[in-house]
């Protein structure tokens, strides 16, 4: 159990599996004993596992009835933002559907589990769907649609193995199927070579979303207030990926600009400098107090981290990579600690 007791009637800690699945559904229970049966270790199980199978089971289900309420318009042109999302996820499905069969061919069936539930639950409903998602009431175009389907067509087949009913449920009801058709026998799709630059380009992007929507929070401001987003580009600014951060950031556009603005909120992203106008926005002296506070952390970090620099023993033996990340921590805390000062020099 998950105390570390072997499972006993006598101890009470042995649960009927029939009521398990009565409770939390069979794709619940089995997806429990997935998450908990790791190879090599044993079998720690815990009923909020099958809790969690039952939510992620939900998500499926709810993810389907969200794209299947959509309608498509043979008439609507793909838009930029739905073009880049459909490529960004059929290269993560790519990968995924790689790590997956490696999983398979070691017998890792925990760990590539693992992978398929957070291809589905991350990357296809946390973002995918939001990112091509229509306005209330409105169709997506046609090309957005047929691809989206056609994802979940093959993220069923991926889950099925682990999460055979309500797989099966949703396949069958995503297209015509001849008599006799089941998920069980359809092939299971096929890895291919992933773009992993592209991949790596829009890490950045999703990065630069996030930082905006934390500063909403921060900063108190309704989600629905369209913002202004500024940066310096650089090499590390995913110029190509500007119209999914409009969208997912809700941004009335995306400036490059020159030279930084010191009244803004300021975030860095690897090397590339955003900046958010906040001009009649914000309280300055709670804003002053929260930029002292990152400040001290931010110095007290490269002080840690000049430490190490400063040694010259760990210098010369640790290994070149080490070093290097440790440089690259000290460039990024002295980027953010200039950064914040110019910040609160403009507020005072």
């Amino acid at each position: 159990d998950k105390i570390g007791r072997k499972m006993s009637k006598q101890l009470g800690n042995s649960p009927d599996p029939l009521d398990l699945i009565a409770k939390y559904g069979a794709d619940g229970m089995r997806m429990a004993m997935l998450i908990s049966s790791s190879a090599g270790n044993d079998v720690m199980f815990d009923e909020a596992l099958c809790e969690q199978g039952r939510n992620f089971g939900n998500k499926i289900w709810n993810a389907y009835r969200l794209v299947n309420g959509w309608s498509a318009d043979d008439k609507a042109a793909q838009d930029d933002n739905n073009r880049l999302a459909v490529e960004w996820f059929r290269q993560t499905l790519g990968r995924a559907l790689r790590q997956i069969d490696e999983d398979f061919r070691s017998y890792r069936i925990s760990e590539a589990f693992m992978t398929a539930y957070k291809l589905f639950w991350d990357d296809f409903s946390g973002l995918y769907l939001e990112m091509v998602k229509p306005a209330y009431g409105q169709p997506v175009d046609a090309e957005t649609f047929a691809a989206t389907c056609g994802f979940f067509d093959e993220l069923m087949r991926v889950l099925h193995p682990f999460m055979p009913f309500v797989t099966e449920e949703i396949w069958q009801d995503l297209a015509p199927r001849k008599e006799g058709e089941s998920i069980c026998t359809a092939p299971m799709p096929q890895p291919v070579e992933a773009d992993e630059r592209l991949l790596a380009r829009f890490e950045l992007a999703k990065e630069a979303i996030s930082s905006v929507r934390n500063i909403r929070n921060q900063k108190n401001l309704p989600q629905k207030e369209a913002l202004t987003l500024k940066v310096i580009a650089d090499e590390n600014y995913p110029a190509e990926y500007a119209p999914v951060m409009r969208k997912m950031a809700n941004l009335t556009a995306v400036e490059t600009v020159t030279e930084k603005d010191p009244a803004a909120a300021a975030f860095i992203v690897k090397t590339t400098q955003y900046f958010v106008p906040m001009a009649g926005k914000i309280d300055v002296e709670a804003e002053i107090g929260k930029l002292t506070e990152s400040l001290a952390y931010y110095e007290g970090f490269l002080t840690s981290v000049m430490k190490k620099l400063s040694n010259e023993r760990f210098v010369q033996s640790a290994p070149e990579k080490v070093v290097m990340n440790e440089r690259a921590k000290q460039a990024d805390a002295e980027a953010k600690i200039a950064a914040i000062r110019e910040q609160l020099a403009a507020l005072k």
